[in-house]
């Protein structure tokens, strides 16, 4: 996109009457580039755009209007949308998570409207069901949550799960209610990158043979490439018995419009909709998404031959920690390393996320690949200092 924009000179500024627009513009996107470089505390991976996806993008925000509206495999009168590159993008994620040959889903606002149709489509299957998350689910599970009958099931330190209380508190209410258990995981959690335990929670269930439907938000480690090694990889979902997944496109993908891909092994029901001609399938109803220029950025991204990329980012900043006498921990796989919180102007400069565990101040540093070695090691002096 770069290159395309300074094709527009400042001759051509001026005859467009933009001098200062186009100014303040160029301050703004070269102060968020070079912010970019030292944003360590958040799930914003800086993936390059090629020059095709750039080309693309330039020519979704210069057509006419298109609306996805309605579910994705329908279409109504009217005919300006992008449906048919936005089930294969979902498509991309079908074969990425082994959702089987039946798949639905669509593209997303981000992960929180994904995690609500996942909760949303739980109800539809077991209206009957009650929902269960741990409390180190995204916030957003917890804000969707309380429109169901639920239960929060505790966590320990570091985001360890208590499975116990989790199954008695199933079993107790299938046993006493015949209530389902409508249930999000969390593959990664927001402040540690832990994994929840969805293979023990399935062989749980399928053991007491109590009915249920299994939500896995993977907003950020779901867009980890299938090949990379030593990642946590989301994958053969419809074997293990996940019925949706969450992943987020902005996060480690490094598309750079906030989106995310919801995908679930069966289609839901929806009401048929007279005046768009098609049923409401989805959460928010209307969508727009720069389809072609999506599409290419996934395709690139999911054909990444570089299988050591993010183990390799990983074990060079841990490394760089170590021999800085700097501890922190990692749980296994993850990306992300938690340390004891620093000084507010470091945490300002690297844009670090802080949040409190057991009553000790922490803050969390996500590695990705496109961190450069300069930076981290930056970042691991004024952590020393």
């Amino acid at each position: 996109m770069n290159e395309l924009l300074h094709e527009l000179n400042k001759e051509t500024q001026e005859r467009l009457g933009g001098t200062e627009i186009s100014r303040q513009a160029q301050i703004f996107y070269e102060n968020n580039r070079a912010a970019g470089a030292y944003m360590f505390g958040y799930p914003a991976h800086r993936y390059p755009l090629s020059p095709l996806t750039q080309y693309l993008l330039l020519m979704h925000y210069t057509s006419p209007f298109s609306n996805n509206c309605g579910d994705i495999d329908e279409r109504g009168n009217y005919a300006m949308d992008t449906k048919t590159i936005e089930k294969k993008i979902v498509g991309l994620y079908a074969e990425k998570f082994g959702m089987g040959e039946n798949f639905w889903g669509y593209v997303t606002s981000g992960g929180s409207e994904s995690n609500s149709c996942g909760i949303t489509l739980a109800f539809s299957k077991n209206p009957n069901g009650i929902l269960y998350y741990f409390e180190n689910a995204h916030y957003s599970v917890e804000k969707y949550a309380s429109t169901y009958p639920c239960t929060r099931i505790p966590s320990f330190s570091r985001d360890i799960p208590d499975y116990g209380a989790l199954f008695e508190a199933i079993e107790k209410n299938y046993k006493e209610k015949g209530a389902a258990a409508n249930i999000v995981l969390t593959h990664g959690t927001t402040r540690y990158g832990a994994c929840d335990g969805v293979d023990k929670v399935v062989a749980f269930l399928r053991e007491k043979k109590i009915p249920y439907y299994l939500h896995v938000d993977a907003a950020l480690f779901g867009g980890i490439q299938n090949g990379q090694k030593d990642a946590p990889i989301l994958s053969d979902c419809k074997q293990r018995g996940i019925d949706s997944v969450s992943v987020s496109l902005h996060k480690y993908v490094g598309f750079p419009d906030v989106k995310s891909v919801f995908v679930a092994t069966e289609k839901p029901r929806g009401k048929e909709i007279a005046y768009i001609g098609q049923h409401d399938t989805t959460v928010s109803g209307s969508r727009s998404i720069p389809a072609y220029a999506l599409y290419n950025h996934l395709r690139e991204q999911l054909r990444e031959t570089d299988t050591e990329q993010y183990s390799r980012a990983v074990k060079r900043f841990e490394k760089l920690l170590t021999e800085a006498g700097v501890p922190f921990y990692r749980a296994p796989l993850s990306n992300i390393f938690v340390i004891d919180e620093p000084s507010p102007c470091v945490c300002k400069k690297y844009q670090l996320s802080c949040f409190e565990d057991g009553g000790k101040a922490l803050a969390h540093i996500i590695v990705f690949p496109s961190h450069g070695e300069k930076e981290m090691q930056e970042l691991v002096n004024d952590l020393k200092e």
